[in-house]
């Protein structure tokens, strides 16, 4: 073995010593002027904010609100992260958040889409709402809220007008449409005429409880259950719906994640868990880059075959849910890529009350990929037509005729689900039926002639 002299260990030591400091100074330096840059330009932020402040102060007219300002500035400071997600909140905002931030919400009872001409279209009345006891029906467009026209809100703001405190008033413009037979003298309908007229209606902003799991049996003996939402009671809702489809002995799932947007991921691992493999169910990137496990699953998924039903609304904690059974091969996807905004908020409140909502992470699939920005891609691409997206909004797309939930069935028959009625098949009974309805008529003309 070749000895090494004194020397040579000493020279080597103090060169490695010398790498190690001039790394280290290096690294130091890029630490120190990357402080100085943010020190600067967090001293022009100031300069400038002040600089708008003392012009404002001394040429605009009429009184300022110290409060408003205030929050105005903290929330243009947060919208400038270009984050959706994140948001500011005032303390009466926060307030009125932390009322919301249960199973229970406050307000008319009513949930809306946007209709082509930027306005909120009702398609569906709760029953008990303060909506339902005041008259306003499914297929009534409000044009203002609180004398705030809706298109000249963004529909996010006009939404968050619809909540407030318990106790508070709001009110509607509404456009009402509606059809009025038309007749002759005799009374027989001649026609139909379409009769347009604006509704106002004041209500009081109330409790609401608005249920998130909806089922029925379509093709005969497939469970097709909506998840509208994730709460604290969507475990409890999906419990019976199970116990109900056990009862019927249904033959496969179809889990319909389509228009399924909010929701945290904590209540999508307790009521999806009949869905869900084994094992870690919820990862996300945090700011330093690690990955952490937020949630696991156990084994408590169902021996059925299960198809999930996803589209460009299908947001967050359904994006988990997804990925989930993709990555653990539970299911299969139908439809379209997910919306891609499954990233993970936190509120922090502050000193006075109010509070910061941020996005403190990114969830990824069991590969690693982010499904923030990216989404999930369904296994079986179906898409519905304009006219078949509007009718499905609307919940007036019949099961026979949405492609999507027919693909959907036919993934369970390739999975080993005895359908009953298999898609696209015209059975037997049915043409029975008919036949029958046909003789009974030939026979009724029959008499008819010898009578």
């Amino acid at each position: 073995m070749k000895k090494v002299s004194v020397g040579t260990t000493v020279a080597v030591a103090a060169l490695t010593a010398a790498v190690t400091v001039s790394l280290t100074y290096l690294y130091a330096m890029d630490r120190f002027n990357s402080k100085v840059a943010d020190i600067n330009e967090r001293q022009a932020m100031y300069a400038k904010l002040n600089e708008i402040d003392q012009k404002i102060r001394r040429d605009a007219v009429g009184e300022l609100d110290e409060t408003a300002i205030k929050d105005g500035i903290c929330s243009g400071y947060v919208a400038g992260l270009g984050d959706a997600n994140a948001k500011y909140l005032s303390a009466e905002k926060y307030r009125i958040y932390l009322q919301g931030d249960t199973d229970k919400s406050i307000g008319p009872g009513i949930r809306t889409l946007q209709d082509e001409d930027g306005n909120m279209e009702v398609i569906e009345v709760l029953t008990g709402s303060s909506a339902e006891a005041a008259g306003m029906k499914k297929g009534d467009v409000i044009l203002a809220i609180d004398d705030k026209e809706v298109v000249r809100l963004t529909y996010g703001e006009a939404l968050s007008h619809l909540d407030g405190a318990e106790g508070s008033q709001v009110r509607f413009r509404v456009l009402r449409t509606t059809e009025v037979p038309q007749e002759d003298e005799e009374g027989n309908q001649t026609g139909v005429e379409t009769k347009t007229e604006v509704l106002d209606f004041e209500m009081v902003r109330r409790e609401y409880t608005a249920k998130s799991v909806y089922w029925e049996t379509v093709n005969g003996n497939v469970a097709h259950i909506t998840i509208r939402n994730f709460t604290e009671s969507t475990e409890e809702e999906m419990q019976e719906v199970i116990s109900q489809l056990q009862s019927q002995e249904v033959c496969g799932i179809v889990l319909d994640l389509r228009g399924c947007a909010s929701g945290s991921v904590e209540d999508m691992v307790s009521a999806a868990k009949w869905f869900l493999p084994a094992g870690n169910a919820a990862r996300y990137v945090d700011s330093s880059g690690e990955t952490v496990v937020e949630f696991t699953a156990g084994s408590e998924r169902l021996g059925l075959p299960v198809s999930v039903l996803m589209d460009d609304t299908t947001y967050g904690a359904a994006e988990v849910l997804a990925a989930d059974i993709r990555d653990g091969k539970s299911g299969t996807l139908v439809g379209g890529v997910t919306a891609g905004g499954a990233s993970r908020q936190e509120t922090l409140q502050l000193s006075d009350g109010s509070a910061l909502i941020l996005t403190v992470g990114y969830y990824v699939d069991a590969k690693g990929s982010s499904l923030y920005g990216q989404g999930v891609t369904p296994d079986r691409v179906v898409l519905l037509t304009d006219t078949q997206k509007k009718q499905f909004l609307r919940g007036l797309l019949p099961a026979e005729e949405d492609p999507q939930l027919q693909t959907a069935v036919t993934t369970l028959i390739e999975n080993g689900a005895a359908v009953s009625q298999v898609p696209g098949v015209v059975y037997e009974e049915d043409s029975s039926q008919s036949e029958e309805s046909s003789v009974s008529s030939e026979e009724e003309e029959s008499s008819q002639t010898e009578e």
